[in-house]
């Protein structure tokens, strides 16, 4: 499921039909994976990292193709590129660039994968100026970790 807000002096979250739409990429079930380990500290930094330098590129350019080619099968098989556009016209509109994640450290709170071969990270990135919380979730594919769903909070301090 993805569910992005702004607190501060405006908050907002998105469409509930947004949040539904790419919510049935989590509710179909995953390729699975049992036994799946985690992936190592580095390699589950650049998991976060990328994919949310990602998301923030479709956010600041308008074109999520690349997100939605880089994400699970699982993800790509329930949500189009236009739907993804759609459910994510809040953060266009905010012009809200999170690029800084590059090099905020980040506060990992929940590393973990469940029964089904889902990668589950949760934790957030702190600055003096914001907090970026993210919920991600990944399948593996074909051997490489996939987007299967995100959620985003940021807070301006």
């Amino acid at each position: 499921m993805v569910i992005a807000q702004r607190s501060g002096r405006k908050s907002w979250r998105l469409v509930a039909a947004a949040c539904l739409v790419l919510s049935l990429a989590m509710l179909s079930s995953p390729t699975r994976s049992y036994g799946a380990k985690l992936p190592s500290d580095d390699e589950q930094e650049i998991l976060i990292k990328t994919t949310l330098m990602t998301f923030n590129d479709a956010n600041m350019t308008g074109n999520y193709s690349v997100l939605h080619a880089k994400s699970s099968r699982q993800l790509q098989d329930q949500i189009s590129v236009e739907k993804l556009t759609t459910a994510f016209q809040k953060f266009r509109d905010m012009r809200l660039n999170i690029e800084s994640v590059v090099s905020d450290d980040i506060v990992l709170t929940e590393s973990k994968t469940n029964g089904d071969g889902v990668l589950e990270l949760v934790g957030m990135f702190k600055d003096d100026d914001k907090k970026i919380q993210y919920d991600l979730k990944f399948v593996k594919n074909d051997g490489i970790w996939r987007l299967l769903g995100i959620n985003v909070n940021y807070k301006d301090k």
